[in-house]
């Protein structure tokens, strides 16, 4: 008999979403965090440095799952647009919502505001238990069941061990799932800015030949920056004063939205790809950064996991019971083989974006510049953007 259908392991945003995903399918879930957790929204007009740029697919599922409404909409940003250039061109991409007709092409939202809209729709789920302050010591697995041991010597079976407990999963380790992984020799120096024009709802990015500089619209008129610079580079701008780290923003950024007039504290992380090689281990499953995780760029990270959790809940519904291996195995499948392609393309975007041949640069700005010509093609992409930001 089990304690529960389904164990989580990790509470953040993706492993929230999982749990109030399979509670609502029916499931009994009990959810483990070894971090305590948010209570209430946090008060205050400080915007939280941690930001994420959610797909209209992932609010889609977010609102399915009655956490979108639980957020505050004063402190949601629309993104209406895209505006990516290099610097080394002078052809522009120009992607707006309103070319196909959509109202937006993603949402600027706090990752601790997301992460307290889930937590209160779990705690309107009666059949989730949610254990915070353990880690894991053990986990035990037959042909019949999974068992998860804490640190205080708690154990909980289930009939499915799903883990979205990050890039340094403590599931992947002791389950012995192993990883590819590789270093780009980044970091991204993040901040929040405010600019002497206002960033009129637009995402913008400049490519540079050290790592591209994304602006993200806040819903205080500021602009989240994400520079993911080479790590040399990353080295200097750590290293500089505000008024100077304001002047580097503004010159790589081309003044486009005048300039640099206040920036937050700095903080950066290095920029790493990983995939576990198996997703799926007897009856543990790895989602989330858990099991993939991908250069910033495009803004993938977090929908990807979302898509995790939305294909998963297809999956177990159509099997009807909360461990079917056949059907897990397709879930593997199809969401690795995605997010395999998410990591090789952004891969060699940043490399292709860090030529400085100036006949491959031409050649590059050509090729820019007749998709910015064609409709048919910008629609594709704006489409694409709609699902993923990607």
């Amino acid at each position: 008999m089990f304690d529960h259908d389904i164990v989580v392991v990790g509470a953040g945003m993706v492993g929230a979403a999982t749990a109030l995903a399979m509670a609502r399918a029916g499931w009994r879930v009990a959810l483990l965090e070894k971090q305590p957790l948010l209570a209430e929204t946090p008060r205050g007009d400080d915007i939280d440095p941690r930001v994420s740029a959610i797909s209209p697919a992932s609010a889609g599922l977010l609102h399915t799952l009655g956490a979108w409404s639980m957020l505050d909409p004063t402190r949601i940003n629309d993104i209406r647009r895209m505006r990516v250039w290099h610097e080394h061109g002078s052809s522009e991409l120009d992607l707006k919502a309103e070319q196909v007709g959509a109202p937006r092409l993603g949402y600027m939202v706090e990752n601790i505001h997301l992460q307290s809209a889930l937590l209160k729709a779990l705690r309107n789920q009666a059949s989730v238990r949610l254990v915070t302050g353990v880690s894991l010591s053990a986990i035990e697995q037959n042909a019949d069941s999974v068992s998860v041991v804490t640190d205080c010597g708690q154990r909980i079976t289930a009939a499915l061990l799903v883990a979205a407990d990050g890039r340094g999963s403590a599931v992947r380790r002791m389950l012995n799932m192993g990883q590819h992984s590789g270093d780009y020799q980044q970091r991204a120096i993040v901040a929040h800015v405010r600019t002497e024009r206002p960033h009129q709802s637009i995402a913008w990015q400049r490519f540079l030949s050290t790592g591209p500089l994304a602006f993200l619209p806040l819903w205080d008129g500021r602009s989240s920056i994400v520079w993911s610079a080479d790590n040399p580079l990353a080295d200097e701008l750590e290293s500089l004063a505000d008024d100077a780290f304001r002047q580097q923003i503004e010159r790589a950024f081309e003044s486009r939205l005048g300039q640099v007039v206040e920036t937050t504290a700095r903080a950066s992380f290095p920029l790493q790809w990983h995939s576990a090689r198996r997703w799926l281990a007897g009856r543990a499953l790895l989602i989330g950064d858990a099991a993939h995780g991908v250069h910033p760029l495009a803004g993938q990270g977090v929908n990807l996991g979302f898509g995790d959790v939305d294909a998963l809940a297809q999956y177990l519904a159509d099997s009807r019971q909360p461990y079917q291996y056949l059907a897990l195995r397709r879930f593997e499948r199809q969401r690795k083989a995605e997010t395999a392609t998410a990591t090789q393309l952004f891969t060699a975007l940043k490399h292709v974006f860090s030529i400085r041949d100036p006949w491959f640069c031409r050649a590059r700005d050509i090729g820019m510049g007749l998709i910015d010509r064609r409709n048919a093609v910008k629609s594709g992409l704006i489409s694409k953007a709609l699902r993923n930001l990607a």
